[in-house]
């Protein structure tokens, strides 16, 4: 399937930005290279999350997705806030939160809290 993937990249690739360069052609291997660790980092996800921690994955990225379609990404935040509330005791579902609520603040321009959420998750995973 990976390879598969990894092929059509490569085909689409061909047809829509033909290499004219070795610059280029550079600038693509890397490109390649980028969809290679992100497959490699999709398939680790996979395996290792439960079925719970990869819908609350999914229904986060979605909240987030829908208020960033709105314009309002700060709007977002506060129904994360409420979501980790609901997990006191879901270590794994708690860390997933927390780094959208990193993403979250850190898009938003809110360096010191995307901070605070990255020691929240340090120390309670320690």
């Amino acid at each position: 399937m990976k390879h598969m993937f990894i092929a059509s990249v490569l085909s689409v690739t061909a047809l829509f930005a033909p290499v004219h360069n070795a610059q280029a052609q550079e600038a693509e291997y890397e490109m390649i290279g980028l969809f290679q660790s992100y497959l490699d980092l999709a398939e680790q996800f996979v395996d290792f999350t439960t079925e719970q921690e990869a819908t609350v994955f999914l229904a986060i990225e979605g909240v987030a997705e829908i208020y960033e379609e709105r314009g309002e990404l700060a709007a977002a935040i506060p129904v994360l806030q409420e979501a980790l509330a609901q997990y006191p005791d879901d270590l794994a579902v708690r860390n997933i939160i927390r780094f959208k609520l990193r993403d979250l603040y850190r898009d938003t321009g809110q360096a010191d809290l995307a901070l605070a959420e990255l020691q929240a998750i340090i120390e309670e995973n320690s």
